[in-house]
């Protein structure tokens, strides 16, 4: 018997040996590295992956799990190359034995413990893995449920709510963004002025005609790295900050880029509220959605700058046809637009964007007066005259174009700053429109031609004309998804990271899509409202809901819009009775082109009654509505 178990052991004990000096260290490392890191100071913790970011391990959102399951990726490499060196090398003893059994046998027990201890490896592995996929999952705040969208979108954060439901209304980069590039600023709109001194520490009344770029309140905000923590955050000297004469829509541009240009890096924005932070022009406190008092967020930046320019995709009215006087002129682009060089009013001076009318019967082309609105999360540029001309259902002014007339808009290009995309920027900003980042607009053609040439090779131009109608016609939902029907969509199940669409059988006035106006309602079991934000955004599409393809041969014409939402993930329900409900809402302040109202459009909420103007709903008829 002892004969044997020691043939036996011998074979497996040499290739125990081997396993265990490869694998043994892994395996420790991996499951004792965690855990001092668990109690390391924060200064600790900043250092160690300081220094894994520098050796290009981390790009700064990576954390120490992480780390040691790419060190034991390397090492498990490393042994696959020694095992097929061990392999080649034992069947060259095999086939140059020529019959000798010493060496036949010296071949096949070195092909049998390569073997086994590839196979007690690749135990030890999995067992790394099962616990590295533990402590990843201590340290994350996602929320599982059967989706395929990226877990980014699962975080839940208290006081995110500030985000729709509060007094944010569009941001950039959107939360949980990822390839962010590094050349982006930030950008936050709020749905009311805010006090030109608590974004900008050297702000005054007095140099604000005179001056475009001011230095950032870091006291109140702060950008920061997220692995290096809030203490890190970018001081005032290096974040120019711009903003839009509402003093609604404030521009952060870093002095320096973001990132790396060798990892990926996590940045964290945080703005502070209460009655010490960020305040409403009319001072009182602009933040105070969160227990704490701060809205925070994060974003991934890449590696790479965003070096192509911005271009048309396409534009309200259509080129070449009549419309009715009280169209509104709308242009989308395929990026995100600065709003400091594409919003204003003209009796403010703004000119980067200009509507010209021409009297049917002849006469001197004339600019048309009004304000330009960036909305669609800075996708979508909007203009609206200042002559009333009427009211719509919901007894709001309609403004109109000049009627009978010929109208050319010329949306212009900015002035390059060298051979690149990038526009100049002086004390009065751009001279044209242009992305986020400062790329000229490229408006050769719909979809553009790739290159930025600056005015007037790219200003981009169309025309169409006007009759002296006024279309009074209230838009109409075709159809939506999830189903709006309430027997079909209390049961929808529908997946959780599943955007909101109301296609609509017109266009809509993109400025008139707000986080106010689209709202949700989140609510339930395991549901956290102070958490669930929202951001409305708008396509174009054609009937079907599809997207009108401007790159087609002749391009796609859209005829209609949809609206979208996104949102934080919903939260999985159990089984009934614990469920969580969603109830997203248009009302009757959603206007199309034409600026007439949705309408009916039905809410029921506290003491808001239906939206629509001319009716308001019982508290049975609020009960059905909101729990069908």
């Amino acid at each position: 018997m002892p004969k044997k178990t020691m043939a036996l052991h011998i074979p497996f004990g040499r290739a125990w040996r081997r396993a265990v000096f490869l694998a043994v260290p892994v395996f420790v490392a991996a499951f004792l590295a965690p855990l001092p890191s668990l109690a390391q100071t924060p200064g600790a913790i900043q250092n160690t992956q300081l220094t894994a970011e520098a050796a290009g391990v981390t790009g700064g959102t990576t954390d120490l799990v992480v780390i040691i399951g790419r060190i034991i990726n390397i090492a498990l490499g490393f042994i696959g190359i020694v095992f097929l060196v061990l392999m080649l090398y034992a069947g060259y003893m095999y086939m140059t034995a020529a019959g000798d059994p010493e060496k036949v046998k010296k071949a096949v027990n070195t092909i049998k413990n390569s073997v086994i201890g590839l196979v007690i490896i690749a135990s030890a592995w999995a067992i790394t893995s099962f616990i590295l996929g533990f402590f990843a999952d201590m340290s994350g705040g996602g929320i599982s449920g059967g989706t395929t969208g990226p877990a980014s979108q699962f975080t839940v954060s208290p006081g995110a709510s500030c985000l729709g439901r509060g007094i944010i209304d569009m941001q950039l980069p959107d939360r949980n963004a990822v390839d962010v590039p590094r050349n982006s600023p930030i950008i936050v709109t709020f749905k009311e002025p805010i006090k030109p001194e608590s974004m900008m520490s050297d702000w005054t009344s007095a140099a604000s005609t005179s001056k475009s770029e001011w230095a950032l309140n870091d006291k109140l905000i702060k950008i920061y790295k997220t692995a290096q923590g809030a203490d890190t955050a970018l001081s005032g000297d290096k974040v120019k900050v711009r903003y839009t004469k509402d003093l609604k829509t404030f521009v952060f541009k870093p002095v320096d880029y973001l990132g790396s240009q060798t990892a990926p890096m996590g940045y964290t924005v945080i703005l502070m509220g209460g009655n010490s932070g960020i305040l409403k022009n009319d001072g009182s406190p602009a933040i105070t959605c969160s227990s704490n008092n701060q809205y925070a967020w994060q974003f991934e930046v890449s590696t790479a700058l965003d070096l192509t320019p911005p271009f048309v995709t396409a534009v309200i009215p259509p080129a070449g046809g009549l419309y009715a006087r009280n169209i509104v002129v709308q242009i989308n682009f395929n990026k995100a637009m600065d709003p400091t060089a594409a919003q204003g009013k003209t009796s403010d001076g703004f000119s980067n964007i200009e509507t010209m009318a021409t009297p049917n019967g002849g006469g001197q082309p004339a600019a048309v007066s009004g304000e330009y609105r960036v909305s669609n999360q800075y996708r979508t540029v909007e203009f609206v005259t200042d002559s009333k001309c009427g009211t719509n259902s919901c007894n709001r002014d309609i403004y109109c174009l000049p009627g009978l007339s010929g109208i050319d808009v010329t949306a212009k290009a900015a002035t390059l700053d060298g051979p690149g995309p990038q526009a100049i920027y002086t004390n009065n900003g751009y001279d044209g429109l242009v992305s986020v980042v400062g790329n000229s607009l490229d408006g050769n053609q719909m979809g553009g031609d790739g290159k930025a040439e600056g005015p007037p090779a790219d200003d981009f131009s169309w025309s169409f004309g006007t009759t002296n109608d006024i279309k009074l016609t209230p838009p109409a939902i075709s159809f939506t998804i999830p189903d709006a029907d309430p027997n079909t969509g209390k049961g929808s199940n529908v997946p959780l990271d599943q955007p909101v669409w109301a296609v609509f059988d017109s266009f809509l006035q993109s400025s008139t899509l707000t986080s106010d106006n689209v709202t949700m309602d989140a609510h339930g079991f395991t549901e956290q409202p102070d958490s669930f934000w929202w951001a409305v955004g708008m396509k174009l599409v054609k009937q079907d809901g599809t997207e009108a393809d401007y790159k087609a041969v002749p391009p796609e014409i859209p005829s209609a819009a949809a609206v979208i939402v996104n949102h934080r993930a919903y939260m999985p329900s159990g089984t009934y009775p614990k469920l969580n409900y969603y109830d997203p809402y248009i009302s009757s302040e959603v206007q199309d082109a034409y600026q007439n109202c949705f309408n009916p459009a039905r809410k029921c909420g506290a003491g808001s009654g239906f939206n629509c103007c001319k009716y308001t709903p019982t508290a049975a008829e609020c009960k059905t509505l909101l729990h069908p």
